[in-house]
């Protein structure tokens, strides 16, 4: 009687084990987080998007494992992005990370981190930067607010310069807050601002013909994404022409650009990671304040000075946060 007690026990025991083996293993399989994207650049992966990734893999979150993207880039053309915004909907991510310009105001249920945005209050997309009070938080640029002291750089970093050609899409309220403030340092730095307002890609052209090179003529670049190619075509010619140009990330300046004052996009990147992880762990977006860039950083590439034929005043060197050479 006691064998055939102990041998139900041991089918029994061998019987449960082999049950819940599969639940132990299905419990054990991680949950994978799918992450949207929606940026205004030229292609998926770019400095900010590549900073994003990388943060979220240095917290653990690994492509394949435990997290997958689904990314759409307006590639400039903000007429694209209500579309990309609905596709990019109906994938049903757990969460949407948008960049800049490409940001919309509403994002219904899914959570919404925003990065590259001067004013998200002035913008709809929160209700206060203590407490955004929506399904979205973020990080704000400073985009218009840095703009007079990107003039005002300009002006040390080329102390010749007496005409700026900033060129900028009406419909993009940021841009014309950023031209506003550079309208009003342009007075007081007594330099001629030549406007240009664009809304479509070929547009950009006449603006950029009437800039002389010489050192009088300049180019300030008032959008932190690629809207209508305006940064990236204004970089052809500044390159091409021999224009010094002020950008407002350091990304430029490494590809060319003779000096940039702004956060750094990549590190924008990291930031907003640190944002997503709070919020897939559980915290409110509405309940996390809305953050400023950690690192604003003045940037002079000065191998394109030596092209212009610019020598860039000592007091300016001095002061400068990263030389490229």
């Amino acid at each position: 009687m006691t064998s055939m007690m102990d041998r139900r026990a041991f089918i029994g025991s061998l019987s449960a084990g082999l049950f819940a083996a599969p639940l132990a293993a299905e419990a054990q399989t991680p949950k994978i987080y799918k992450i949207g994207i929606l940026t205004d650049a030229m292609g998926p992966w770019h400095s900010t998007t590549n900073g994003f990734r990388d943060g979220l893999k240095e917290l653990g979150y690994l492509e394949g494992r435990n997290v997958s993207f689904e990314v759409r880039a307006a590639q400039g053309d903000m007429a694209r992005v209500p579309g990309l915004t609905s596709e990019l909907m109906q994938q049903k991510p757990d969460l949407v990370l948008c960049v800049s310009d490409a940001c919309p105001k509403e994002s219904g249920p899914i959570p919404m981190v925003f990065v590259q945005v001067s004013d998200p209050v002035r913008l709809g997309l929160v209700e206060s930067i203590a407490r955004p009070g929506r399904n979205v938080t973020g990080i704000a640029n400073l985009r218009a607010e840095l703009t007079a002291k990107r003039l005002e750089l300009f002006k040390e970093v080329v102390p010749s310069l007496r005409r700026v050609l900033v060129t900028y899409d009406p419909r993009e309220k940021e841009e014309r807050d950023s031209v506003a403030v550079a309208r009003t340092a342009a007075s007081q730095l007594r330099l001629t601002l030549l406007e240009r307002s664009i809304t479509a890609i070929l547009e950009v052209e006449p603006g950029l013909a009437e800039l002389k090179e010489g050192g009088q003529d300049g180019i300030l670049i008032v959008q932190s994404g690629t809207n209508l190619n305006i940064p990236g075509r204004s970089l052809e010619v500044a390159t091409s022409n021999g224009i010094p140009a002020m950008y407002p990330a350091s990304f430029w300046s490494n590809v060319g650009a003779l000096v940039s004052y702004g956060p750094d996009q990549y590190a924008q990147g990291r930031q907003a990671a640190r944002l997503v992880h709070k919020i897939l762990t559980g915290t409110p977006p509405r309940e996390i304040p809305v953050e400023l860039p950690d690192r604003i950083e003045l940037v002079i590439n000065v191998k394109t000075a030596k092209r212009l034929g610019l020598k860039i005043p000592q007091p300016i060197l001095l002061r400068v946060d990263r030389v490229i050479e």
